[in-house]
């Protein structure tokens, strides 16, 4: 089998002749710099390779490749493409255009990972890497196994935490033994029930069917039972309280059981932080849809 420097030394005496025959290729950077790349276990690098039209590139891999089945796009677009044990020789054509930019592909013999590199060439006018050395950092496959194993092993604790977490909780929490563990100390509460839902101005497809209205310190609360008369499904993204005096309230992130949808009814809450003093209102409540293209207005909501 011939060795890198037999494969090499002809190609690179091939390569000063094409040089000294494109006087017009300017190459700008200092003369014998060499690139030094190395790429990690996932077998990528960030760093472009830049090329010269008309001019080599060599890379010296620090591990034998399989010759045969490296992998360049744009092959046809060479002038030539020269491989060696752990040697890889590319001399773009003039039909590249500079800025453009192509995959190639190098697998390794030996058993390690990653066992394919992949690399960026870059062509380029000014600045271009004449030498590159590529070093792997390489893993074996055995520490991915371990690796996998030990992810394994946490999430099977992270499970069993889980569990154990529900089994001492209490399967349902319920009213104010809910609003309390969920809110914490209080001042002050109050709580306002409209049977009747909240009055929709038309157009009107997400009906509130009940609501109640929650007041606690600087924060407010309309818990929903939603209603939805047509269309697709109906998930609130967003809320707005506003006061009719151009003071408005963004809610905080929704909560909602299910999807609102045609015949069914479903609950959401939606609440405020409303540093001002308290004040019952009316208060307008307009409600956006997931993708924000849906919105429904609703008036008269009062809190104590």
């Amino acid at each position: 089998m011939p060795s890198c420097l037999s494969v090499a030394l002809p190609v690179l005496l091939w390569s000063t002749c094409l040089l000294a025959a494109a006087p017009h290729q300017e190459v700008k950077g200092e003369a014998g710099e060499v690139l030094r790349v190395e790429v990690g276990p996932e077998g990528t690098s960030t760093r472009p390779i830049r090329m010269g039209l008309g001019l080599s590139t060599t890379l010296l891999f620090d591990t034998d490749i399989q010759q045969d089945q490296v992998s360049l796009e744009g092959r046809a677009q060479f002038v030539r493409v020269s491989t060696g044990n752990a040697l890889l020789v590319l001399v773009p054509s003039g039909e590249l255009r500079v800025g453009e930019t192509l995959k190639l592909s190098v697998p390794y013999k030996d058993a390690t990972l990653p066992a394919r590199l992949v690399l960026t060439l870059q062509v380029q006018i000014e600045a271009v890497d004449r030498q590159v050395e590529v070093s792997r950092r390489s893993r074996s496959a055995e520490s991915y196994r371990q690796e996998a194993e030990q992810l394994r092993a946490e999430l099977e604790r992270l499970r069993q935490g889980d569990a154990r977490g529900a089994a001492l909780a209490p399967e349902r929490l319920e009213g104010f033994r809910a609003l309390v563990l969920g809110t914490g100390a209080i001042a002050d509460i109050s709580v306002r029930a409209e049977s009747h839902g909240l009055t929709c101005q038309n157009p009107c497809s997400l009906r509130i069917a009940r609501s109640w209205a929650y007041s606690g310190g600087t924060r407010r609360a309309l818990h929903l039972e939603l209603e939805l008369t047509g269309g697709a499904p109906w998930t609130i993204g967003r809320a707005v309280l506003s006061d009719g005096k151009g003071h408005e309230w963004e809610s905080l992130t929704p909560w909602q059981a299910a999807p609102a949808t045609p015949g069914s009814t479903t609950r959401a809450t939606v609440e405020f932080e409303m540093n001002e003093g308290k004040k019952p209102g009316p208060y307008s409540l307009r409600i956006w849809d997931a993708t924000g293209s849906r919105s429904s207005l609703f008036t008269d909501a009062l809190f104590l």
